[in-house]
């Protein structure tokens, strides 16, 4: 019996989805250490209240009514 040669394609798709998760564990992995190195703070303590966002009463708007 002879033996077949090898075939070029064979492995491929099996390495390529390899490295492709390899890159995602690498940005979850990334994304928890700086998650737990800077943290996370939780809403501000500040309050602005309500903010007017009608452009006609801004003292500095170009548009008056």
């Amino acid at each position: 019996m002879q033996k077949e040669p090898p075939q070029s394609g064979q492995g491929k798709g099996v390495s390529g989805l390899f490295v492709s998760m390899v890159i995602a564990v690498l940005f979850l992995i990334w994304g928890l250490f700086i998650l737990f190195m800077v943290g996370d703070k939780g809403p501000p303590a500040w309050d602005f209240g309500v903010v007017e966002d009608i452009p006609g009463q801004s003292p500095y708007s170009t548009n008056r009514f």
